[in-house]
């Protein structure tokens, strides 16, 4: 997972007794970032980074077990029931690989000897020893990929994903929070998370104020205490495909619910004090209009008020929420807060989970099933295709690069287009890696990642959404009726393929954010909208425009 492609930069950590510093170190490689700020609610920052630190090393799956220890005394048992000639011939195979490997050790040696007259510059040295080093000190680390650090007119976000890549988190740190000394230049770039940075961190204090500083030389920290170095490492495509779904998903128009921190921590709790032993293992949100939010713990059949005001959703509802343990990386975090929102798109979906400090926000994204990461099956935003969004697309692009961010509403008044080709063009923005969707203020906003996504790439994520880009441009989708009530959008369709026809309904929002969307084919039938929506509902949105 780890990648040495690229141009390293150097993050240091250090300051006095008054005062603290974070220094990020930028890719030098991207357009120039940076910023130069002392952040006021400097505890609550820190509080929230380590958060965010947590998530970065959290591995929840396919973690393998060391089981070295029982497997050497499996074998010296299997030497006892052996014949004496054999049992000693096999004891010396031990020091013959060893052996093997020391000669091997001493070639690898001479042609690092041979590389070394070979290079002119010894920057390559330092970032092979630095490697060396941290894998064998901490080899968690060593395996950590690097958040993304976006400056923005009215705030800066720090973006990243778990090591399993199923956590998505992001903190989000207003301009009103902070003093600038300088002015600062817009744009993003990546840093390594290490755990140095941690380190200092963690000994900010709120009486002592935090100078934060991301350039294109460095990303540091400074407590006083020490001093630390980290190095950038590049950003790979599952995290750009990660950040399109994150986005698309909190476009889907979520449920927002508002619960007290206490009854998260009382959840948690739970889940600490007793192990299932069989299924079912979600957390169920009941939700009843004008009663307050009630969730259950399965498989024990735990009910807990989680909230003091009533539900005002329009209709009772009932939705499962997989991967709860995961939610322990805000454990430390719920004493200095009250409440906890969270959204809730359907039962197996993903979930976002907000916790509030000082301006200061701290976002969790679950993406719905502990052993499914966010760039994998589920494909959200092939619901708003970006493959085969026509229009002025680099008109987008230059409108949204121009104000930094931007609703909707403001695209259609930019461009003269509907406020359906409005979001597909945002969308395919998204796709292309140089915008995001901030769901707190319902915006899109400028954001160049590294790579791009090759969405003609034939894997099987994709291929509903490609089969349904098809069926669009075949001409298949038969437009049944379009009917507006309430501020909502009803689109029924048929879609014939193969000699059959599927009948489909699509919900839409006032902002054209999908609320329900449904199909009777088997595709739907079997996955729902957990691995993204069929090819039906993909045709059916692009027809409705």
């Amino acid at each position: 997972m780890v990648s040495y492609n690229g141009q390293f930069t150097t993050s240091h950590a250090g300051g006095d007794i008054e005062s603290s510093a974070v220094d990020f170190g930028a890719d030098v490689s991207q357009t120039p970032v940076f910023l130069s700020v002392d952040v006021i609610p400097s505890y609550s920052f820190a509080r929230l980074m380590l958060a965010l630190g947590r998530v970065v090393r959290m591995q929840d799956t396919g973690a393998v077990k060391d089981h070295s220890a029982y497997q050497e005394w499996v074998h010296g048992e299997y030497l006892k029931e052996l014949p004496d000639q054999m049992a000693s011939g096999l004891i010396q195979v031990p020091q013959l690989k060893a052996q093997h490997r020391q000669v091997s050790e001493q070639i690898g040696a001479l042609r690092q000897v041979v590389s070394t007259y070979q290079r002119h510059d010894p920057f390559w040295d330092q970032r092979l020893a630095f490697w060396s080093w941290l894998k064998n000190h901490n080899r968690d680390a060593w395996w950590v990929l690097d958040p993304i650090v976006s400056v923005q007119p009215d705030a800066t976000f720090f973006e990243a994903f778990s090591l399993d890549e199923s956590i998505y988190a992001r903190v989000t740190l207003p301009h009103e929070a902070t003093v600038a000394d300088q002015e600062p230049v817009l744009g993003t770039t990546n840093i390594d998370f290490g755990v140095g940075l941690e380190r200092e961190l963690a000994r900010t204090r709120s009486y002592r104020p935090l100078h934060l500083s991301v350039g294109a030389d460095a990303v540091s920290l400074q407590t006083g205490v020490s001093s630390t170095v980290e190095r950038k490492i590049d950003l790979p495509e599952t995290w750009v495909r990660g950040l399109v779904e994150v986005q698309a998903a909190l476009a889907l128009s979520p449920i927002t619910v508002t619960i007290k921190a206490s009854a998260l921590a009382d959840i948690l709790a739970v889940l600490e004090a007793e192990r299932e032993k069989h299924g079912p293992r979600a957390l169920v949100f009941l939700l009843t209009p004008g009663e307050p939010v009630t969730v259950l713990i399965q498989p024990w059949g735990q009910r807990i008020v989680a909230s003091d005001t009533p539900y005002s959703g329009p209709a009772a509802q009932e939705i499962k929420v997989w991967g709860r343990r995961r939610l322990r990386v805000l454990k430390d975090l719920l004493p200095l807060t009250d409440e906890v929102t969270v959204r809730l798109v359907d039962s197996g979906m993903p979930s976002f989970w907000s916790i509030g400090m000082d301006g200061i926000d701290l976002t969790i994204g679950l993406s719905g099933w502990t052993s499914q990461d966010w760039a994998g099956r589920a494909r959200f935003s092939a619901i708003l295709p970006a493959s085969a969004a026509q229009g002025p697309v680099d008109a987008a692009a230059t409108e949204l690069r121009s104000r930094s961010s931007m609703t909707v509403d403001d695209l259609v008044s930019a461009l003269n287009v509907s406020p359906g080709e409005a979001r597909i063009l945002l969308q395919r923005l998204c796709v292309a890696g140089t915008a995001m969707y901030d769901a707190t203020t319902n915006r899109y906003r400028w954001r160049a990642l590294f790579p791009t996504v090759d969405l003609s790439a034939d894997t099987g994520a994709g291929l509903e959404e490609r089969r349904g880009v098809e069926l669009y441009t075949d001409g298949v989708v038969a437009l049944v009726s379009d009917e507006i009530e309430e501020k909502e959008r009803t689109i029924r369709t048929t879609v014939s393929s193969n000699d059959r026809m599927n009948s489909v309904t699509i919900r839409r929002d006032e902002d054209s954010r999908v609320l329900y969307a449904q199909c009777d084919c088997s595709h739907f039938r079997h996955h729902k909208l957990r691995q993204g929506p069929c090819r039906h509902i993909v045709a059916t949105s692009l027809a409705g425009g």
